[in-house]
């Protein structure tokens, strides 16, 4: 659906008609894909450059706010007396406390900035984008993604004392738990928490043998020092483009060299640890914040 939406708003003759198929498309998308379409859109179109968007963070507030702070701030500015225009300042509730030992890295994680920069990240290296399609290759898009996903994490554990990231190898393996307290306003639904103990299970367009042999092709790519392409031809990964070649087919993206092969396993980990609490969909429960932020 994103690539459908994107192929519209990128197929414009000029601006004029970029906001002509952007006003239609709002009417059928929701929320969420239109902004991010429109958002890949504007930055990758060459009539478009310079325009200025406004902040995700200012567009949907509730992907970045728990919910009882937004109710809050919303009724001290709306019982305010008249002509009163002060700013409302609120505190941020925490969504947890020291009896849980990855707390300390709350306020790095449900950072509104750190949350933004994921945002922009899959706005400028969108998994969706051809290279055919757009006209220009990314430049190290594999690279790029597998030294921020190794890095960024890590750095802050480590200022804060605790351990580095323990490699996920196992998805069988029961996972920490993690609250977020988001609502979608729009809805009313709350992003469900994830429970400590719960392990990934099969959903019904991916199942955890998926992942697991993904894992191990990915794997056997690294210590043999190739991959296979989709035309079975050996691609070397040497110094130069080995980290950029291996991260985008973790990621994967368009650049993979092969994605029937070695999967979408960085993807559908996201959909997965998602709806780790009700895989089936039985409950129909909105999914966990893994998969919105």
């Amino acid at each position: 659906m994103i690539s459908i939406s994107l192929t519209f708003m990128t197929g414009a003759k000029d601006f004029d008609d970029f906001i002509h198929i952007a006003e239609q498309a709002r009417n059928f998308v929701n929320s969420t894909l239109f902004a991010f379409a429109a958002e890949v859109a504007i930055l990758h179109q060459a009539d478009s450059r310079g325009i200025i968007v406004p902040p995700i963070q200012e567009i949907f507030a509730d992907r970045f706010v728990p919910a009882d702070t937004l109710i809050r701030a919303f009724s001290i500015s709306t019982t305010k007396p008249t002509g009163d225009e002060s700013d409302v300042i609120v505190d941020v509730k925490g969504t947890g406390k020291i009896l849980d030992p990855e707390y300390k890295l709350a306020y790095y994680r449900e950072d509104i900035g750190v949350n933004a920069h994921h945002w922009h990240w899959h706005v400028v290296y969108s998994s969706v984008y051809d290279s055919k399609f757009f006209g220009k290759k990314k430049d190290r898009t594999g690279e790029l993604f597998y030294y921020m996903h190794q890095q960024m994490y890590d750095c802050e554990r480590l200022s804060n004392g605790l351990n580095r990231m323990v490699p996920f190898h196992n998805f069988e393996e029961p996972l920490e738990g993690y609250a977020a307290h988001l609502t979608h306003i729009a809805s009313g639904r709350h992003y469900a928490p994830r429970p400590d103990g719960l392990s990934m299970h099969d959903l019904r367009l991916v199942d955890v043998q998926d992942m697991q042999r993904w894992t191990k092709r990915i794997l056997e790519a690294i210590h043999l020092g190739k991959v296979i392409d989709s035309e079975g031809k050996d691609v070397l990964l040497d110094e130069e483009h080995g980290a950029d070649i291996l991260g985008s087919l973790i990621e994967s993206n368009y650049e993979s060299k092969n994605r029937q092969f070695y999967g979408n396993l960085h993807n559908w980990g996201h959909v997965m640890m998602a709806y780790i609490h009700d895989p089936d969909d039985r409950f129909r429960v909105i999914r966990s914040n893994v998969l919105s932020c």
